[in-house]
């Protein structure tokens, strides 16, 4: 059934026979990981409960090293694209046998048997499907992107691919990793009747989540076009490719620091069991993202579709937020608001030092290693402007009075 699927998700290649034929058999080759990414959430899940996070958090990297394996050996397939679709499918039997291994070993695994609809069941399906939907919100929005950029022009689909795999670096690594934490400890302490604990902790997560996520931000908005050409820039990305998808970062990168509180401000909700509210939020942000990908996909292409993403986040976040004070299930302190206006100076910060120092890194690039004169111009922005953030963050906190360690 890959043909009618895959016309359903991206009807725009119907028309493009080559590669619409390309698209259903790399379909089929990765499919699998489809199965074993879901086994390898289900022992997550059961790990995170019991505070145990490094192998779920690890399992990521056998994505990436059995697609760089298979890459590497890409003389040995039909083309580039099977050799990265191999990895795919070799990457979901490692990944689930890793979380196997750990799942084991920390007593939480079971096997399979015939469920039974008792009480525990019926509990646990009324919040399955709300969860699903109201934690899915960005990913629906990412899907509708990839379904309209189908049928923009050739490179469109290709240019929010490329920005979006800049674009989840921030997400996966800080936003996905503070909700996955913070969800067991906060509704640990709210099952323990310590509200308080629990929204000190949500505060404190969400604060370091705004400090992390910052410095991706000041850098989408400033040096987008160094940052992908650098990454992406050979063979058949050239300078325009490059250029449309240094676009489409910049609209993604508006969106970005609510798309990385989004998981913490769920977890208000579903920590207390709620999964309803998070579902109509989420609901809400969705049809609000697809009205305006409806209007801006023509005018504006996929940086119009990005753009609507964007805007579809910080929907969300403020309905969340929003909720969650007026219901109590939230209680944003003082450092947490100094938190926040610390990663907007600092981020500030940022962005003139790498707008002002941009010249010099490029100049020094082509005058000492003119081959690899944008990847060195990047380098040194990275260095310096990790200098300039971290300083700018440490001195903000201290003045303001926000601790370092928990207490």
């Amino acid at each position: 059934f890959t043909s009618g699927m895959v016309g359903l998700l991206a009807p725009g290649f119907i028309e493009k026979g080559a590669t619409f034929g390309l698209t259903v058999e790399l379909t089929r080759i990765t499919f699998p990981y489809l199965l074993m990414v879901t086994l390898v959430t289900l022992w997550s899940g059961a790990l995170n409960a019991i505070r145990h996070f490094t192998a779920a958090a690890a399992a990521p990297i056998l994505l990436n090293a059995a697609m760089i394996a298979t890459l590497l050996m890409a003389s040995q397939f039909s083309t580039p694209a099977h050799a990265a679709a191999w990895g795919v499918f070799l990457a979901g039997i490692l990944e689930a046998a890793l979380l196997l291994i750990a799942s084991v070993r920390a007593g939480v695994f079971v096997l399979p048997k015939a469920p039974k609809l008792d009480d525990d069941q019926r509990r646990f399906f009324r919040a399955f499907g709300p969860a699903v939907i109201g934690s899915a919100g960005v990913q629906i929005a990412m899907l509708a992107d990839t379904i309209i950029a189908t049928f923009l022009p050739s490179g469109g689909a290709s240019s929010i691919y490329y920005a979006d795999r800049l674009y989840q670096l921030p997400v996966g690594v800080i936003g996905i990793a503070a909700g996955t934490v913070l969800l067991p400890e906060m509704a640990r302490l709210i099952a323990e009747g310590k509200a308080d604990a629990a929204h000190s902790a949500q505060n404190r997560a969400m604060g370091f989540t705004a400090l992390l996520a910052a410095p991706f931000v000041a850098a989408f908005l400033t040096i987008p076009d160094l940052i992908v050409s650098a990454l992406f820039g050979r063979g058949a990305f050239d300078h325009e490719a490059a250029s449309a998808a240094a676009v489409v970062l910049v609209a993604y990168s508006i969106g970005l620091p609510a798309v990385v509180l989004i998981r913490s401000a769920v977890a208000s909700f579903t920590a207390r069991g709620d999964t309803k509210t998070p579902l109509w939020a989420s609901l809400t942000a969705i049809a609000c993202n697809i009205a305006l990908k409806l209007v801006l996909w023509k005018p504006y292409g996929a940086a119009g579709l990005a753009l609507a993403t964007a805007a579809g986040a910080w929907i969300n976040v403020a309905i969340l937020a929003v909720l969650a004070s007026r219901t109590g299930k939230s209680a944003p302190d003082r450092n947490l608001w100094l938190s926040f206006a610390v990663a907007t100076v600092a981020a500030l910060a940022l962005a003139a030092a790498l707008i002002a120092l941009r010249f010099w890194a490029e100049f020094s690039g082509n005058l000492f290693l003119p081959r690899f004169a944008r990847e060195w111009a990047l380098g040194w922005l990275m260095v310096l402007g990790a200098l300039v953030y971290g300083t700018t963050v440490f001195v903000g906190l201290k003045l303001a009075g926000v601790p370092l360690r928990r207490r």
